[in-house]
């Protein structure tokens, strides 16, 4: 039997008494907490949930969605989180795909959406349950919906093999340790945020969990429960430095993922973070969400390299034409080992093209020196990050095309000194109509999550293309590239 629940049991053998979890005002030690696992264990029998059955969750961070995770695995069930920033169309796609027998929520959903809605504050855990079901290595452990450029999410199915072999990269690549108190902002339907728990709770750390990052919060998070170790993308990170006068004084490691802070910013964070380890860390859900980490003694000099592989991945870079780059040349990255996840769910299309003989095919373009560093070049596709969240252009501009003074709609992203991509519209108008920029932004807000509306709307006579009439975004990408040179951090 493999079960990721065993690894609280373990933890709680171990450290039974010690703080583990801080959020609010509450605080559970490893065994209260392991406590609280078997007690939604026995709720979720008594409701009829059994092995193989999906448990969805559309909540801000709270230490019910983790407890969550561990009882649905140790009924042999699939934990499966959503997006809290979603809109009820697109919660309504995610249930239709994953179909899972229950929804657990923070906020009354007034709406059919397919599926038992419950509350989690409605939640009445009575009884203790220590069942454990004889889940195999390559049983499904979450569901975990991540976008591409494609319009609708890909399910990520991640095993309890993909899981645990993960653990052995939180230690050897990262230095999670016992004495660790990690702040756990990341939102946990992230396959960081899950990665991040886990692999501190392995080791025995303490977490101080917020619902949502806010920089005076985490703040006072810090300060107040010396933490020690902070994985942010780069747009906390650099808010932070414009936020706090003084610097942090506990904090010992940090990491950033998701985009690259510039030279300029990393000085003015370096300033609140004197003395601190860095990591810069590249990882993908369908990786679980293993790839690469720059470590601390090769940062200096290096801050803009995702540095070299995890323990338990294999990497290579592949051109065009299927031959593997050489040292210097752009490649797409593949990586192989024990935590690429076992597909997407339903959809064994997407599977086959990603998924090829063991590797996984990123769509993502580096290029390695000489040294074996690899440092990001650009995505294949047009996906945007922004913020530590990915905006799949095609997904907006179909929105932006159902409004009805658009007639053309092409989305990219834009350097931006905060959001390090910011989502950006350039658009032409229909005939006879007159496109207005915020009358738009208002109706993307009622249909879509607020990270993937457009942060410039750019009206234009006619959009530029090719010879087969298709729309060049490299054109578009290139002329603005300046558009929010002299946009203040923050914005």
């Amino acid at each position: 039997m493999l079960n990721v629940s065993d690894v609280l049991d373990r933890s709680s053998e171990k450290w039974p008494s010690k703080n583990f979890l801080y959020f609010n005002n509450r605080t559970f030690s490893f065994e209260a907490f392991r406590e609280r696992v078997l007690r939604w264990v026995a709720y979720l029998r008594k409701s009829g949930v059994k092995a193989g059955d999906v448990v969805a969750v559309f909540s801000k961070n709270m230490p019910e969605m983790l407890e969550l995770w561990m009882a649905v695995n140790r009924i042999g069930g699939v934990y499966s989180p959503y997006n809290f920033n979603l809109k009820q169309d697109e919660i309504k796609a995610l249930v239709h795909d994953s179909r899972p027998v229950v929804l657990f929520t923070d906020t009354a959903l007034n709406a059919d959406l397919g599926t038992s809605t419950v509350e989690l504050d409605r939640v009445n855990l009575a009884d203790i349950d220590d069942f454990v079901y004889q889940t195999g290595p390559n049983d499904i452990s979450t569901l975990l919906y991540t976008s591409g450029t494609e319009s609708a999410p890909k399910g990520v199915m991640n095993t309890h093999l993909n899981w645990y072999s993960s653990l052995l990269s939180s230690i050897h690549d990262l230095d999670w340790r016992h004495d660790d108190v990690f702040l756990l902002s990341i939102p946990v339907y992230h396959v960081a945020g899950l990665y991040t728990f886990l692999g501190f709770m392995n080791v025995g750390a303490s977490i101080v969990l917020e619902a949502v990052p806010n920089p005076a919060e985490i703040v006072s998070l810090i300060n107040k429960y010396n933490v020690t170790y902070l994985i942010f993308p780069p747009t906390v990170f650099i808010g932070l430095s414009q936020f706090v006068k003084e610097p942090f004084t506990s904090v010992k490691k940090c990491i950033s993922f998701g985009a690259f802070i510039s030279e300029t910013q990393f000085d003015a964070v370096s300033k609140i973070f004197p003395g601190v380890q860095w990591r810069n860390y590249y990882g993908m859900t369908e990786t679980t969400p293993m790839g690469t980490t720059l470590l601390p003694d090769d940062f200096e000099g290096r801050k803009e390299s995702i540095g070299r592989p995890h323990i338990n991945i294999s990497l290579k870079l592949v051109k065009d034409d299927g031959t593997e780059a050489k040292r210097g040349e752009v490649g797409e990255i593949l990586m192989k080992g024990p935590t690429v996840a076992k597909g997407y769910f339903n959809d064994e299309t997407r599977t086959r093209a990603s998924f090829d003989g063991g590797w996984i095919r990123t769509g993502d373009l580096a290029v390695m020196d000489s040294d074996g560093f690899l440092y990001f070049v650009d995505r294949k596709k047009d996906i945007i990050r922004t913020g530590g969240e990915n905006v799949p252009s095609i997904e907006v501009e179909r929105e932006l095309l159902t409004h009805k003074s658009i007639g053309e709609a092409a989305v990219v992203g834009v350097k931006h000194p905060y959001w390090m991509e910011a989502v950006t519209a350039f658009v032409t108008a229909r005939k006879d109509q007159k496109v207005v920029p915020d009358e738009v932004i208002e109706y993307l807000k009622q249909r879509i999550a607020n990270y993937k509306i457009p942060k410039k709307i750019i009206v234009l006579p006619s959009l530029p293309h090719n010879a087969s009439g298709k729309i060049l975004k490299k054109e578009l990408r290139e002329e603005y590239k300046d558009l929010y040179m002299n946009d203040q951090v923050g914005k």
